[in-house]
Parts: structure tokens; C-alpha cells; sequence
């Protein structure tokens, strides 16, 4: 397996950024032609999501989605950000891609960094065999 990691630096406490051109160069410098490849978060209050790239509202859509569907509100875990375990939890944190010469998305799809728990250093993986 051959493995290129991508550094980022998120700048709000929940922050949705589009990384496709980074995964691509990634794979680019890998030299990886054609088989899947695999983008993994190793964090537990940050995701990985494929959603809309055409309409970069669509970023603001999903975070206030996000806000709304698991609020900051008092849990047991004693850090203060179980919201954003519950919220990486539920989006997951990784994705398999096909690829061949480039990432073989969707005509309006893209590959998105969520940051739950911000502004923090954070990395993906991207992965191939």
C-alpha cells in the first residue's frame, strides 16, 4: 500500500472544505493509474462526505444541517465536543474512490473535509494498493 498524506488547517469550530483537487494531487504524486483508492480521516470529530461542488452554498447548507441535527448541547462525555463525535460518527470517515487517471466522480460531485470540532491541524489519508 502506498500512502500520501494530506496536511490541513481548519479555521472555524465546523467548517466543510472541498479537498478534491488536493486527493487528486495526491494520487498524481503516488503515481496510481487506475484501480480504488481510499481517503481516510483519522480523527474522531472530523468526516469525510461527497456532496455537491457546483454551489459552494451548498458547504453552509450542510453545516447549519449539521448544527441542527446534533446541537451542542450538555452530553456525558466530559471533553465538551461529543457533538461532533456523535456528527463524525454519523458521516463516517472515510471513502473508496474509483480511479482512472483521475477520480471517477460524479459530473457535479466532490470530496469534502468536515471539521467538527475547529480550528484545528488535521490530515487525510489517501491510500492505494
Amino acid at each position: 500500500m502506498r500512502l500520501r498524506t494530506i496536511e490541513l488547517r481548519t479555521s472555524a469550530r465546523m467548517e466543510v472544505r472541498l479537498i478534491t483537487a488536493d486527493v487528486e494531487t495526491a494520487l498524481s504524486e503516488i503515481g496510481f493509474v487506475e484501480g480504488l483508492c481510499t481517503i481516510l480521516v483519522p480523527h474522531t470529530t472530523a468526516a469525510i462526505s461527497i456532496n455537491e461542488n457546483a454551489d459552494p452554498d451548498v458547504r453552509l447548507d450542510v453545516t447549519r444541517a449539521l448544527a441542527a441535527l446534533v446541537p451542542d448541547v450538555p452530553f456525558h462525555h466530559a471533553e465538551g465536543n461529543a457533538d461532533a463525535h456523535l456528527l463524525s460518527t454519523l458521516i463516517g470517515v472515510s471513502l473508496t474512490v474509483p480511479y482512472r487517471g483521475r477520480l471517477l466522480l460524479g459530473r457535479w460531485q466532490g470530496i469534502y473535509f468536515v471539521e467538527l470540532d475547529g480550528p484545528r491541524a488535521r490530515e487525510v489519508q489517501v491510500w492505494v494498493p
